[in-house]
């Protein structure tokens, strides 16, 4: 087997040394051909972060496409492929923009510009938080919970509160602490101790409400905002535009070149320009 490989090896090396490369025109000015792309999109320099895989794969389907095959067609395919990274790096601009725009504190800032008229407050990411907003909620079924209960003619046990409002039963041992600092077992044996705990309770779930009801309609804007900002917005909105009419139009202008470039020469090779000049 080992002297079958090296004989293997030395037929290759002598049908190399044979070889003198294409033998026709065409193959000739293929291979030169093959030198020109590689010299020429060789030198398109990529950006950090970009993906050179993807940039390859474009490379060679627009020369699949076009099939150049002069310099000057090159030259104008190079056009058209420099075009199209633009594009590509114009809508990655524009998405990475969008995001920018769509992060808790840039979307703060336009929460606060919506309020400015009608409040002085300046929101924090905290303020629209999911956090936040689950305190907010929460405070809005306790209250609701309180409302509906009745509790003040009803003869209150423990037992009762824990089975008929349970969010409120949650608290009942804080009111108790912060508020009658009375032993567990002697606080749920007095009715009007509880009663007095769950209208402090609502006082509290009140207040809280209400300062915070300003956070639950921003974080209501933000997310009509993330909606909003699917779009450029302002001067991004020009400026992308701007680039983007640019960029069709020098598409255009390199297909349109290429198309007529070839018009004119294949005219060249059949004489009907001579023809003219002549005429």
């Amino acid at each position: 087997m080992e002297m079958s490989t090296e004989a293997q090896i030395k037929a290759n090396q002598e049908n190399a040394k044979k070889s003198t490369g294409p033998a026709t025109s065409e193959g000739k000015q293929r291979s030169s051909m093959n030198a020109m792309i590689h010299g020429i999109f060789s030198k398109i320099p990529l950006l950090r972060g970009e993906n050179q895989e993807q940039f390859k794969l474009l490379e060679d389907e627009i020369i699949k496409a076009y099939q150049p095959t002069d310099a000057m067609e090159y030259h104008l395919v190079q056009r058209i492929y420099l075009t199209c990274i633009r594009q590509i790096r114009l809508r990655e601009a524009e998405a990475e923009k969008l995001e920018i725009s769509m992060m808790p504190e840039v979307m703060c800032k336009s929460v606060t510009q919506l309020f400015e008229h009608n409040s002085d407050k300046k929101f924090t990411a905290e303020d629209i938080s999911e956090l936040t907003e689950a305190h907010y909620m929460f405070a809005q079924t306790l209250e609701k919970e309180i409302k509906e209960s009745g509790y003040a003619s009803l003869a209150l046990t423990i037992e009762m509160i824990k089975e008929k409002m349970p969010l409120t039963s949650r608290h009942m041992k804080d009111i108790n602490e912060e508020e009658y600092k009375l032993s567990w077992e002697e606080f749920i044996q007095k009715p009007g101790m509880l009663r007095a705990a769950i209208s402090m309770l609502a006082k509290r779930v009140k207040i809280q409400l209400a300062s915070t009801k300003n956070n639950h309609i921003a974080y209501t804007l933000k997310h009509k905002l993330k909606i909003v900002h699917r779009i450029p917005q302002g001067d991004d909105m020009a400026l992308f535009t701007k680039y983007q009419v640019q960029l069709d139009t020098d598409l255009y202008r390199a297909m349109k070149a290429l198309q007529e470039y070839r018009n004119n020469k294949s005219k060249l090779i059949e004489g009907e320009v001579i023809g003219e000049m002549i005429a």
